[in-house]
């Protein structure tokens, strides 16, 4: 089964300031029920991570191919179905 992942910030509130200390990917495949994978200290590391993560699961039997979330915009049809 294909997961989802979401990276997200992991911060302190200290008196007037948010402090970023790291960043996360959680698997949110079931909403009710998100699971953090790992955690980095950059979030280009987070986010390498969490697309590793879904590339990994989407070549499991009976799962959906990965979506085409990280396409580069300049090119015009990457992303498009033929349909």
């Amino acid at each position: 089964m294909t997961r989802t992942t979401r990276v997200e910030p992991v911060s302190e509130d200290q008196e007037d300031a948010v402090i970023g200390l790291a960043w996360r990917v959680i698997d949110v495949t079931d909403p009710d029920a998100p699971q953090e994978i790992s955690r980095h200290n950059l979030e280009p590391e987070a986010i390498e991570a969490a697309r590793l993560y879904e590339a990994e699961t989407s070549s499991e039997p009976g799962s959906d191919s990965d979506d085409t979330q990280d396409y580069d915009a300049s090119q015009a049809n990457v992303g498009k179905s033929d349909e």
